[in-house]
């Protein structure tokens, strides 16, 4: 991968608590170790009335939500929306606005919530219009949508959407098993 592509590949199966907090979220930590630079524009807001399957997930209808456009070289490649249960989030930095450079799986796992599994759903999807704006997309571009649901021993911490607009230049790349050999990382 070189700075001229706009692909990116990102191994979304490896998220977890890492050993130690680096300076970046786990996201981007995957572009700067790609040789690629990472942005983001961030926003976190409070809700009673989470979005229904979210709420269903989540198990509360009020949560904290942290959203982030997501950029690689410049380019928008994701909008990521992140609901935590607001209890959880309480007195934790997922309520301030600035960016956790350790990451807000390290944040959980530092309050007693330790990332034990997750799902992926991912689906076609055509943008909104507030996705395609925050996007920089015409409203119905074709993208891929991913509803990641987080969970601890005792119960879910967290459900991200990710929308990725079709064109983007971001791969997502499942893994399953021990890390591939560097000959098969592509």
């Amino acid at each position: 991968m070189n700075e001229g592509s706009p692909s990116f590949h990102y191994p979304a199966s490896r998220e977890r608590v890492r050993d130690a907090a680096g300076d970046h979220d786990a996201f981007d930590q995957f572009v700067v170790d790609s040789g690629r630079r990472p942005s983001k524009e961030l926003q976190v807001e409070r809700t009673n009335q989470a979005p229904p399957p979210v709420a269903s997930r989540l198990g509360a209808s009020a949560a904290l939500i942290r959203r982030a456009v997501r950029a690689v070289d410049g380019h928008t490649v994701a909008l990521e929306t992140s609901y935590y249960p607001a209890d959880l989030a309480a007195g934790t930095e997922l309520e301030g606005p600035a960016d956790i450079s350790a990451g807000t799986i390290q944040v959980l796992a530092a309050n007693g919530h330790v990332q034990s599994g997750y799902r992926d759903e991912v689906a076609a999807h055509a943008t909104a219009p507030d996705e395609a704006a925050a996007l920089g997309v015409e409203a119905g571009t074709p993208a891929l949508r991913t509803l990641r649901t987080v969970w601890s021993q005792q119960r879910v911490l967290r459900v991200t959407e990710t929308v990725t607009p079709l064109g983007a230049g971001m791969v997502l790349w499942f893994e399953t098993g021990a890390p591939a050999p560097a000959a098969a990382q592509g």
